[in-house]
């Protein structure tokens, strides 16, 4: 579902393709929409194989503090070189059309209207509709069966468990 969506949406214009690049960064990285919206070019770091993102979720006197070094992996990797393939001499990672971050509501506006066409064009059933927290959903889950276990989005990994982990097939070993 996922695939069939970013395979159409990378054939449509270029500012749709942008919104198409976020949501296959979000499945990949398990971000934040509010963690990669105004996410600039400066704080991809090639040399050390990092994104820094601020963590948007905190509390207490670590607020705005907490900095994630999110891995560059080859998948990783591969999305930035089309995203610099894509932008246009500017900052942010996924600008508008006029090169400035997006707002939240802009950008879910233009997701939604991606995603009643994409519906439109029989790309996706209207039963399959996912949203971003779906997609940082796919991301822990995704993580959870290549690496066996679950990435640190949560102070507690039971409320990621909880959460996000939507596994079908639960591993245990015999006696």
């Amino acid at each position: 579902m996922l695939g069939a969506f970013l395979g159409w949406i990378a054939k449509q214009t270029p500012q749709r393709r942008i919104i198409g690049l976020a949501a296959e960064y979000m499945s990949l990285s398990g971000s934040r929409r509010v963690e990669f919206l105004d996410l600039s070019w400066p704080q991809v770091d090639r040399t050390a194989g990092v994104v820094r993102t601020k963590r948007a979720k905190q509390r207490g006197k670590k607020r705005g503090e907490v900095i994630e070094h999110v891995a560059i992996t080859p998948r990783l990797g591969d999305l930035l070189d089309r995203l610099q393939a894509l932008n246009r001499d500017c900052l942010y990672l996924f600008p508008t059309r006029h090169n400035n971050a997006y707002t939240a509501r802009g950008f879910k506006t233009l997701w939604q209207r991606c995603f009643a066409d994409a519906i439109e064009a029989g790309v996706i059933a209207k039963g399959d509709r996912f949203t971003f927290h779906d997609l940082r959903a796919y991301y822990t889950t995704e993580h959870k069966l290549e690496r066996g276990t679950l990435p640190d989005l949560h102070k507690n990994p039971a409320t990621t468990s909880a959460i996000y982990d939507r596994s079908k097939v639960v591993k245990r070993s015999a006696l």
